[in-house]
């Protein structure tokens, strides 16, 4: 590499003043645990402050929008608000970014088998009535739904089911990662379609697990809910891993 070649490649790493102070002000909220509905400083303390232009500024505070850390209100008092930032934010960069990949569901069985039955044993005694009302309501909109051969809303329920757990769980990097894959896989379902008789037998189980879960729950048995959780998810691995065979013949057959 010559000389002058040299001297360059270290400019063309730099990264821009706008990101450094986007970086610094997401350091900042974390450091300060600033809460929804706080403000940042307004744009000229932050060019005092950052020693740079306003342009520079409002590119910074737009990346933070674009992140979902912030809300710009408008006028005089406005500014740069810190706003909830919500799962579905949270996830989308890595779906993104896995949607780019060849994702099976073998891939995120091998990953939700264990999660799933941490999750389970940890809500046992943090599910109060109105939780557990909640799983019985969603099991009878499941029912409900297979019945009238709407297989597809009937899989999204039965994952709606395990977002409920999540949202008992007071693990919050559990829930979180339960939740996520529990959204790479309505993607996957709604993907790769299936056979309808297959996804009733498969709803029948589920159906039944969900059951066995709320019964464990309610007798706050940890071993009997981690124990179910464990069937339950070995025989979703089971059918999902036909589901993917079962596309990837009707590709190369071109059904």
């Amino acid at each position: 590499m010559s000389g002058t070649a040299a001297e360059a490649a270290p400019s063309l790493r730099r990264i821009k003043l706008s990101d450094q102070i986007a970086e610094d002000l997401c350091r900042r909220i974390a450091r300060e645990r600033m809460e929804p509905g706080q403000r940042l400083p307004n744009e000229q303390a932050l060019m005092q402050q950052y020693g740079c232009a306003k342009g520079t500024i409002r590119e910074a505070l737009k990346a933070l929008e674009v992140q979902g850390l912030v809300t710009m209100r408008p006028g005089p008092n406005g500014g740069a608000e810190i706003r909830p930032i919500s799962v579905d934010a949270a996830a989308q960069q890595l779906r993104r970014f896995l949607h780019f990949r060849q994702l099976d569901f073998a891939q995120v069985y091998a990953v939700r088998r264990g999660l799933e039955v941490a999750l389970g044993t940890s809500v046992v005694g943090r599910l109060d009535a109105e939780a557990l009302r909640g799983l019985d309501e969603n099991i009878a909109a499941c029912e409900a739904a297979f019945a009238a051969g709407e297989h597809v809303r009937g899989r999204n329920l039965e994952l709606t089911f395990h977002d409920l757990l999540c949202d008992a769980s007071d693990n919050a990097l559990l829930a979180f990662m339960c939740r996520f894959i529990n959204s790479l896989l309505r993607d996957l379902v709604e993907f790769r379609g299936g056979n309808k008789t297959e996804y009733a037998a498969f709803g029948a189980h589920n159906l039944d697990s969900h059951r066995q879960l709320v019964s464990a729950f309610r007798a706050e048995d940890p071993e009997a809910a981690g124990r179910v959780m464990h069937e339950h998810m070995c025989c979703a691995e089971h059918f999902m891993r036909r589901l993917d065979a079962s596309f990837r013949n009707d590709l190369l057959t071109g059904r």
